[in-house]
């Protein structure tokens, strides 16, 4: 059996915890998500925070829907007594009513709603009251449920589709504020689509603190009733109210009412209401921002394969492989001042070094930077940075959304301007062996300086020689190498052997020096991709990870708000 069968569920988290949790991941989205929504978000949170300052013995219960469905009628049977007015002549509520049952810390509350006009009920003419005030039937309720009677504000609350502007705005407002929100609707305008998409379907998930009322039931024949009732459930469901109940009602005719009471005190007994209130707009707001930011998608960190690419972009804008073919020159010009021929060493004065030329480490601006001599970069090679930044921001925030992309492009260019710049010093300040010399140097010196001295000393003999023949003196005995072919004169035996070895010694330098430039190239392309690459690691990985790691950090703060 799988140790996962029968597991119960984690419990969701604390509500304050999911608070923070979308307060930070607001703060993090900010900038990157749709100002409007980062903005819903504080507003939902700046509301919860004043509700929870206020009366946690008070359940706020909002009465909305459209013209005509009979709400003000409704309030007035639910209280038991006439306290919003009710006419045929609509619309008739033009300013929040409230019933009030518990007098204690309601008016602070109520001054937060903006309620001017408040009737505090007692038991002894109000239904409401009087039934808040009955103990919770069962043993069980009541020892689940919290002693004393509930508070209770009951509202009256302008049409959603009034004509006049100002009562609609307070009814949108006041559908933010309350705790339990009551849809009442009637047999000919519970399906109307603008009623749903605008007002109802905007709390899809507020199951807890919601109830559809379908009103003024008496209109519709007995017959047809369960059939209307299902098709209003039907459509909640669509809505997004998966659990919320409908109930059928009559203000007229009182049908319906107790049981829409009774439901309304149970509901505000358990004190529950408010709590599950800001539980359902904490995670409407968390699901909002988790739809236009989509930080779930993006890796956590950059992989290996995107930094090596971007790496082989910024050294080719570096012009690492220009550098490394200048270090491997310069070994074979360093060589060839040690180990040519001496007669051809002053030839080597005529060109500098290829790293001198280039400035390696050899020069330093006003600020005591390094800077290289490198020429500026052409168009391509700028273009094949920006595409290298491009292409690896790209890759790095694959799968994320276009908020949390954008950001993680913002990034990787936020250093853009200085990038050049520090690749600049990185090639410069590289360690290139620029005065390094091989222990073989000094062996094929001291060898070509040993056949230059045969050879001036044979020319030098052979030289004398002539001058005393001119001079009509009789020369010294010339000594004969009888060991070749033919005798030949020592001292030119002497002139051809120090040419021939010197011309033998350089061109053997020559091979050595460009079998040891292909190492000393190839080292210094290692050391100096491993410069860009920390270049590339501090300029843009850096910021880049910093971003992935906001995302990662902002995906759990949205599922921890999402409970």
């Amino acid at each position: 059996m799988s140790p996962l069968l029968g597991r119960t569920p984690a419990p969701p988290a604390p509500l304050l915890e999911r608070i923070e949790a979308l307060d930070r991941a607001a703060e993090t989205l900010d900038g990157i998500a749709p100002g409007t929504e980062i903005a819903r978000a504080r507003e939902v949170l700046d509301r919860i925070d004043r509700r929870r300052a206020l009366s946690a013995e008070h359940t706020v219960i909002g009465l909305f829907g459209a013209t005509g469905s009979g709400k003000s009628s409704l309030v007035n049977a639910l209280v038991g007594r006439e306290i919003s007015r009710a006419a045929v002549r609509r619309p008739t509520t033009a300013a929040p009513i409230a019933a009030v049952v518990g007098d204690n810390g309601s008016d602070a509350l109520l001054d937060w709603l903006e309620i001017e006009e408040r009737h505090h009920l007692d038991g002894t003419d109000a239904a409401l009251a009087e039934m808040a005030a009955r103990p919770p039937a069962g043993r069980r309720a009541r020892r689940t449920q919290p002693s004393g009677p509930p508070g209770i504000v009951l509202l009256d609350l302008p049409d959603l589709d009034s004509v006049e502007a100002g009562n609609r705005a307070i009814a949108e407002r006041m559908s933010g504020l309350v705790d339990v929100i009551v849809w009442v609707t009637d047999p000919q305008k519970y399906a109307d689509a603008v009623l749903h998409q605008e007002f109802v379907q905007p709390f899809a998930g507020h199951d807890a603190v919601t109830v559809l009322v379908l009103n003024q039931i008496d209109r519709v024949r007995e017959d047809e009733r369960e059939t209307v009732l299902e098709s209003l459930a039907g459509i909640a469901r669509a809505d997004g109210l998966d659990r919320a109940p409908v109930l059928a009602t009559s203000a007229s005719t009182g049908e319906g009412v107790e049981t829409l009471r009774e439901h309304l005190v149970t509901t505000a007994r358990s004190r529950e209401a408010a709590v599950e209130r800001q539980r359902a707009d904490v995670c409407v707001a968390a699901e909002t921002l988790q739809q236009v930011a989509d930080p779930e998608g993006l890796p956590s960190r950059v992989s290996p394969a995107q930094i090596d690419a971007l790496v082989d972009d910024l050294a080719a804008a570096a012009r690492v492989d220009a550098v490394a073919q200048a270090a491997g020159a310069s070994y074979r010009y360093r060589a060839a001042g040690r180990v040519g021929w001496p007669p051809l060493r002053w030839m080597r004065g005529a060109r500098p070094d290829p790293l001198g030329r280039l400035g390696i480490g050899r020069q330093r601006d006003g600020e005591g930077l390094e800077r290289t001599s490198l020429p500026e970069p052409d168009a391509a090679t700028r273009a094949r940075a920006a595409g290298g930044l491009r292409r690896f921001a790209d890759a790095a925030s694959d799968g994320g959304g276009d908020p949390w992309r954008a950001a993680v492009r913002g990034a990787a260019r936020s250093r853009e301007e200085q990038l050049e710049e520090e690749l600049d010093q990185a090639v410069a300040g590289a360690d290139l062996r620029a005065s390094t010399t091989s222990w073989w140097w000094p062996v094929l010196d001291v060898l070509q300086w040993l056949a230059l001295l045969t050879w001036v000393l044979g020319l030098g003999w052979l030289a004398l020689n002539a001058v005393l023949a001119f001079a009509g003196l009789p020369p010294p005995p010339m000594p004969m190498v009888e060991e070749l072919w033919i005798p030949i004169p020592l001292p030119t035996v002497l002139v051809v052997l120090g040419i021939a070895a010197g011309i033998l010694i350089g061109v053997a330098g020559g091979v050595i020096a460009a079998l040891a430039s292909s190492w000393h190239r190839r080292r210094a392309r290692r050391v100096l991709t491993a410069r860009v690459r920390e270049v590339a690691q501090r300029e843009v990985v850096d910021p880049v990870e910093a971003e992935l790691s906001r995302a990662a950090g902002t995906a759990s703060d949205l599922a921890l708000a999402r409970g």
